[in-house]
C-alpha cells in the first residue's frame, strides 16, 4: 500500500489496518498526518467505506486546511466548532454568535458602573488601595479581570454549571462573588440577544448531535487538546452511530490547558472508550537520534503520561547546543551569523514580546520574523509553532524570571481548582512547551542563553547532553 507515493512503516500500516477503537500515540515527526491519510485510503478502498460516512477532526482552521489539501476525497473535515455549527443548521436551531470580546467589556463594565458600596469597600480592603479610582488604573485590576475572565471560560469548556460556582469553590468568598455576578449578567446576555459563545456552540450541538449524519468513522487529529465538553460532543456522535473512532495525538505534546484541553481524556482514552487500544508509531523521521534521546529524558519528569520510545534513521553528534551571552541585544544576530547556511531558520519564544528584546534597539521586523542578511528569519511562540518545522531552530528568553521559560507565572487557586491535576513535578506543562520547541529542528536547535540567571530548563538539559 502507498500513500503519496510512500510505503507506510511497519507501525503506521498497524494503525492503519486496526479495526478497534484505537488512541495512536503519534510524537513529533512520526508521520501523524500521513498515517490519517493512509487511515481514509484504507477504509474507503479496503473497507468501502463511503468517504461521507467519515468524520475527520482537527483544531484549528489551518490544520483542517492543511488536511483537505491532502484529502482530496469528500469527507468531512472540520474544527470543533464548525461541526458545531452544522449540527445546529441541520437542527435549524436560530442563534447567533455571540462577539469575541463579549466576555471582556461586561466583565469591564460591571466594575466600572459598580454602585454597590459595600462591595467597594472589600474589593478597596482586599487590594490594599484607598480609593476606587486608583484600584481601576492598577495592575491588580487588570489581574482580576483576567481572573474572572479565564475561569468563566474555563468553568464552561469543563462542562459546570451556574450551581456549582460557590459549592466547589468556597476558597475566595469575595472573588467568588463577583465571578458569580459577572457569570449571571454575561449570560443573561447571551440569552437576551439570542447569542452563543463558543463554548455555548458546542454544549448546544451535543443536545441536538442525534440528529445529524450518519458516521462510521471519526478520526480526531491532536487528541491531546481535547477538553471535556468537545469530547462530550464527539462520544455523543460516536454512540448514536455506533461508529468506530480513531483518536491521534501526543501526550508529550499537550500544550494548551490554559485553554480547557484537559489531558486525563487522552490519558483514560481505554477507560472511556469500549473495546479501544493503544498504538504506537515508533519511528521519527524529523529529529536525530540524539536529539529524541535528550529530549525523551527531559519530558519523562513528568509522570502522568504514556511512555514511549522513540527511533530515528537520522544521526547528528550535537544536535542541541548552548550559546551563551552576555549583551541580549546583540546576541540573537551574532548566532544567526554563524548558523545562516541553513536554508529555513526557525526563532522560538515563550512570549509575542520576546523578540525585540533580542534585536538591537530600531531593528526592523514584523509579527512574523525579520531579515537578516537578505534572509527572512521566521519568528514564532512555541505554541504557534506546534505541528511545525524548520531547519534549525534557536530558542530564546531562557531566562529564570516571571516571563521566563518556563514561564513563573502561577495561576491563582480558583483556576488551578477547576483544572485537571495531573502530577506534582513543578511547569508539568512548560516542560511539554520545551519540548515541543526542542522537537520542531530537522537538524540543529541551538539555545540562547545568558550567562547569569539561565533557566531552570537550560540547567537540567545540560545533564543530557
Amino acid at each position: 500500500m502507498l500513500i503519496a507515493g510512500q510505503k507506510p512503516d511497519q507501525y503506521q500500516m498497524t494503525a492503519i489496518k486496526s479495526n478497534k477503537n484505537t488512541l495512536l500515540i503519534a510524537a513529533a515527526g512520526s508521520g501523524k498526518t500521513f498515517t490519517i491519510l493512509g487511515k481514509i485510503i484504507y477504509l474507503t478502498t479496503v473497507l468501502n467505506i463511503k468517504p461521507e460516512n467519515i468524520l475527520v477532526i482537527s483544531f484549528t482552521n489551518k490544520s483542517v486546511a492543511d488536511l483537505k489539501k491532502k484529502i482530496s476525497l469528500p469527507v468531512d473535515i472540520f474544527t470543533f466548532h464548525k461541526l458545531a455549527l452544522n449540527i445546529l443548521k441541520t437542527n435549524k436551531i436560530n442563534y447567533s454568535i455571540a462577539p469575541d470580546d463579549l466576555l471582556e467589556y461586561i466583565t469591564k463594565e460591571y466594575f466600572y458602573s459598580l454602585a454597590n458600596e459595600k462591595l467597594k469597600l472589600k474589593i478597596l480592603k482586599y487590594y490594599h488601595y484607598y480609593t476606587y479610582e486608583e484600584f481601576l488604573s492598577s495592575s491588580a485590576f487588570s489581574g482580576l479581570q483576567k481572573i474572572i475572565t479565564t475561569f468563566i471560560h474555563l468553568y464552561k469548556t469543563n462542562a459546570k454549571t451556574i450551581t456549582d460556582i460557590k459549592t466547589l469553590f468556597p476558597c475566595d468568598k469575595l472573588i467568588m462573588t463577583l465571578i458569580s455576578q459577572i457569570f449571571f449578567i454575561y449570560q443573561k446576555e447571551l440569552r437576551s440577544t439570542n447569542a452563543q459563545d463558543f463554548d455555548d456552540l458546542i454544549i448546544t450541538a451535543t443536545k441536538y448531535a442525534d440528529n445529524y449524519k450518519s458516521y462510521q468513522y471519526i478520526i480526531i487529529d491532536e487528541f491531546q487538546d481535547t477538553s471535556l465538553i468537545r469530547w462530550n460532543l464527539v462520544n455523543k456522535i460516536r454512540l448514536v452511530n455506533k461508529a468506530k473512532i480513531f483518536a491521534v495525538g501526543d501526550d508529550y505534546q499537550s500544550i494548551f490547558k490554559f485553554s480547557g484541553c484537559d489531558i486525563n481524556i487522552f490519558l483514560n482514552f481505554t477507560f472511556l472508550v469500549e473495546d479501544a487500544i493503544i498504538l504506537k508509531l515508533k519511528y521519527t523521521y524529523r529529529n536525530s537520534q540524539e536529539l529524541i534521546d535528550i529530549a525523551s529524558r527531559f519530558i519523562r519528569r513528568n509522570k502522568a503520561q504514556i511512555e514511549k520510545q522513540l527511533l530515528s534513521p537520522k544521526h547528528l553528534k550535537k544536535p542541541l547546543k548552548i550559546s551563551y551571552f552576555g549583551q541580549k541585544r546583540t546576541s540573537l544576530l551574532k548566532l544567526l551569523h554563524k548558523v545562516l547556511t541553513y536554508e529555513d531558520i526557525l526563532v522560538l519564544g515563550r512570549n509575542n514580546f520576546d523578540l525585540k528584546n533580542y534585536l538591537p534597539p530600531n531593528y526592523p521586523f514584523t509579527q512574523e520574523g525579520f531579515y537578516y542578511k537578505a534572509k527572512f528569519i521566521r519568528y514564532l511562540t512555541v505554541h504557534s509553532a506546534k505541528g511545525l518545522e524548520a531547519d534549525c531552530v534557536i530558542v530564546i528568553n531562557l531566562e529564570n524570571n516571571l516571563y521566563g521559560f518556563p514561564n513563573q507565572l502561577a495561576n491563582p487557586q480558583l483556576i488551578d481548582l477547576l483544572q485537571a491535576k495531573e502530577t506534582n513535578i513543578m511547569y508539568a506543562e512548560e516542560r511539554r512547551l520545551f519540548y515541543v520547541a526542542l522537537t520542531r529542528t530537522r537538524n540543529e536547535v541551538y539555545l540562547l542563553v545568558p550567562w547569569r540567571n539561565k533557566s531552570i530548563f537550560v540547567k537540567e538539559i545540560k545533564k543530557y547532553i
